[in-house]
């Protein structure tokens, strides 16, 4: 999951016209730093949420497994 963010954020920081790494990249090339932290700060929050809900939704999923991936 955070292979996937990582390069979702990198390639709207090159190529895209929307999005946080667009905004963040945008924001740096103007030099308008408080929205680089802000778009920094999405980017850890929307990407903690992210593996939060791949845990949740695996533990839902296969309820036989603990925290940590060791059965029960």
């Amino acid at each position: 999951m955070g292979t996937c963010w990582f390069s979702l954020i990198t390639a709207e920081m090159m190529a895209g016209q929307f999005g946080i790494g667009y905004l963040t990249w945008e924001s740096y090339t103007l030099q308008n730093y408080p929205q680089i932290v802000v778009g920094m700060v999405l980017i850890g929050l929307l990407g903690m949420l992210s593996s939060l809900l791949v845990r949740k939704l695996g533990s839902m999923l296969m309820p036989w497994t603990r925290r940590g991936g060791v059965a029960e």
